[in-house]
């Protein structure tokens, strides 16, 4: 991930933290893993993320996107570069703050780099 992707992230998480009060759906805690096929759905239920494969793509994809709509509208994309080719990826919180998507493999593909530390990232 290079400086630019790592700043366009900083808007989206903040802009999460914001909205709203902690609720257990709507919290990644430390070293809490999401599955694929699990998400997280904010806590004015507008926004959800979790993985997708776009179109008839076998890749998958870290994102947000807009819930309850009538077609999937993508609003941020993790590992745009470097997509997954199957259905093994997680995604952890680390005790420094690092959101990381890991493959089915345990290697790092994505990674916030978060400079702050915290126990909780709250997605409302």
């Amino acid at each position: 991930m290079d400086i630019n992707q790592a700043i366009m992230l900083v808007p989206y998480i903040t802009f999460f933290l914001m909205l709203g009060t902690s609720r257990s759906s709507d919290t990644i805690a430390v070293h809490q893993n999401i599955s694929d096929g699990q998400t997280i759905v904010s806590g004015n239920a507008k926004f959800e993320l979790g993985f997708f494969s776009p179109g008839t793509s076998k890749n998958r994809y870290l994102g947000i996107w807009f819930k309850n709509t009538s077609s999937q509208t993508i609003v941020w994309v993790a590992n745009r570069e470097t997509p997954l080719t199957d259905k093994l990826g997680l995604v952890i919180l680390d005790n420094q703050g690092n959101l990381s998507l890991v493959n089915g493999s345990g290697k790092v593909t994505w990674s916030s780099n978060s400079l702050a530390s915290g126990t909780n990232i709250l997605i409302s």
